[in-house]
C-alpha cells in the first residue's frame, strides 16, 4: 500500500510539472488565457462603442431611422418625432426625446449644460406652435433618462398600455418639482 502512495504522488507531481512546461516565457503569467472572445459592449475601433452601447445610447440619427417604428396602439408618435427634431435643432440641446399621452406632452432635453434655465422657455414657446397639449419639460438627466426610456420602448413595439405607468409616474414627478420651490417658501 505504501507503494501504491509513492507512486501515485509521484504520478500526480509529475504530471503537474509537465502541464507547466509550456513554455518558459508564460509559465507562470495565467492572465492572457484568450479563452474568451470579448462580444458587445466595447470594440477596439477607438470610439469605445459596440452593438450594445448603440443601442442603448441611442442618438438623435434614430429618429430619423426607417426601420425604428412607434407601438400600434401609440397616436402621439408622429407629433412626438416631429418636435423632437424641432427641439434638437436649437441651440444649446443636445438630444431631446418627446412622449404625448392624452393631452400632454413631455419633453426631455439633454442640454449642453450651458444654459438649462434658458433653454426650457425657447423650447415651451416652439412647442407651444405645434400643439395645443399641455408641455412638460425638463432639463434634468435623470428626468431625460426616464423619458428617453419610455420613447425607445414605444419604438421597439411595446404598447402604449406597457407604459403608461412609467409616463404617469413621470408626469407626478415632474409635477412635484415644479411646486417644491414654492412648498419650502411657506
Amino acid at each position: 500500500m505504501k507503494k501504491f502512495m509513492v507512486f501515485t504522488s509521484a504520478l500526480l507531481l509529475t504530471s503537474a510539472l509537465t502541464a507547466c512546461n509550456a513554455d518558459d516565457k508564460e509559465a507562470m503569467d495565467t492572465r492572457y488565457d484568450n479563452d474568451t472572445r470579448p462580444i458587445g459592449y466595447y470594440t477596439n475601433d477607438g470610439r469605445g462603442e459596440g452593438p450594445m452601447t448603440r443601442i442603448a445610447d441611442r442618438d438623435r440619427n434614430d429618429l430619423d431611422r426607417a426601420e425604428i417604428n412607434y407601438a400600434d396602439d401609440y397616436q402621439g408618435g408622429d407629433l412626438a418625432r416631429k418636435i423632437a427634431r424641432k427641439v434638437e435643432n436649437m441651440r444649446d440641446v443636445e438630444d431631446a426625446r418627446v412622449v404625448v399621452t392624452g393631452d400632454s406632452v413631455l419633453i426631455g432635453i439633454d442640454t449642453n449644460d450651458r444654459n438649462d434655465r434658458d433653454v426650457e422657455p425657447k423650447v415651451r414657446n416652439a412647442v407651444q406652435k405645434m400643439t395645443d397639449k399641455n408641455v412638460r419639460i425638463t432639463t434634468d438627466e435623470d428626468m431625460f433618462t426616464r423619458i428617453r426610456d419610455v420613447d425607445n420602448d414605444l419604438r421597439d413595439g411595446n404598447g402604449f398600455a406597457e407604459v403608461q405607468s412609467d409616463i404617469n409616474a413621470i408626469m407626478d414627478d415632474i409635477g412635484d418639482a415644479l411646486q417644491r420651490p414654492f412648498q419650502n417658501n411657506r
